[in-house]
């Protein structure tokens, strides 16, 4: 388990203290819509605007540095990539390794530059860097660690080989579960597992039900929050963990009532408007890369 004091990449639970983050990247967004991933019919009715991005970007940033985190933010990867808001997907931490997605979409497979120059900047060991291989479709939103377990999302953008490469490298630190989401065609836009399931304090979870094939017992181990389904669609579930007791989520109406049960669960809420990027698809957890959470304090 990693000690409260070590300064390289560490990441063995999602509720452990964040210490440091990357967070996407609003400038330059939209420069060429030939680049836009569409994902859902708000996009195709219009863009959101670069400025209210970076509006709701710098909100984020400093939100964040006001509850201790340090903050980093990938550079600009210009002619190839121009979409770099929701950094989550590229790349994971899992224990001290950093492990480098396999993207679906040929638009995102150059995203990870932007982040390659900050990590050399990063103090302590140099990190293990991993790479899937070909055939092995893994996106970070797919992925979730919590409390000695891997949960592997097999969806849309992560296929079984990525749960059984996982699976081959990790399974002697952890216990690898995979869980089945509902795809398109069963009228469920689970794009990702965390647009449907995401722990939170020591043993909660929002849980957006539908939108899985099937419910393992793993999962009802905790204690559920459950999400509706225009909940879901207002990404509800998708909270950044700053610690156990504490979270960021979406002040938006369609969020309202999942905040108010964390907070009678003991969980502080810092609610902020974020509206730009959960247009896209992402919200708080989608737009962020934890790179040291910490069990110490």
């Amino acid at each position: 388990m990693p000690d409260s004091v070590s300064q390289h990449f560490s990441q063995y639970s999602e509720t452990d203290t964040l210490k440091i983050t990357f967070i996407g990247r609003a400038e330059g967004y939209g420069k060429n819509e030939a680049y836009i991933e569409i994902v859902n019919e708000a996009q195709r009715a219009g863009l959101p605007a670069e400025s209210k991005l970076i509006e709701e970007f710098t909100h984020f940033k400093s939100t964040l540095e006001k509850l201790g985190v340090e903050v980093r933010i990938p550079e600009y990867v210009g002619k190839f990539v121009y979409d770099q808001l929701t950094p989550r997907d590229i790349a994971v931490v899992i224990g001290h390794k950093l492990v480098l997605c396999n993207m679906v979409r040929a638009s995102r497979k150059y995203e990870v530059a932007g982040i390659f120059s900050r990590i050399k900047e990063f103090s302590g060991r140099e990190p293990d860097i991993l790479i899937p291989p070909p055939g092995a479709l893994l996106e970070g939103g797919d992925i979730i660690i919590d409390k000695g377990r891997i949960f592997v999302g097999i969806s849309q953008r992560s296929n079984q080989a990525g749960f059984e490469w996982l699976k081959a490298l990790f399974r002697n630190e952890f216990d690898i579960i995979p869980l089945y989401t509902k795809p398109l065609a069963e009228n469920e836009n689970v794009l990702h597992l965390d647009c449907t399931f995401n722990p939170v304090g020591e043993n909660l979870a929002l849980i957006y039900v539908d939108g899985f094939s099937k419910i393992p017992d793993t999962l009802r181990e905790y204690e559920w929050i459950e999400v509706d389904k225009k909940e879901q669609g207002a990404l509800a579930t998708n909270v950044l963990s700053i610690s156990k007791n504490l979270l960021i989520a979406r002040d938006h109406p369609d969020c309202t009532r999942v905040n108010e049960r964390l907070r009678e669960r003991g969980i502080e809420v810092v609610e902020i408007p974020f509206n730009g990027a959960p247009s896209t698809g992402g919200s708080f957890r989608c737009c962020s890369l934890p790179l040291l959470r910490t069990s110490g304090f």
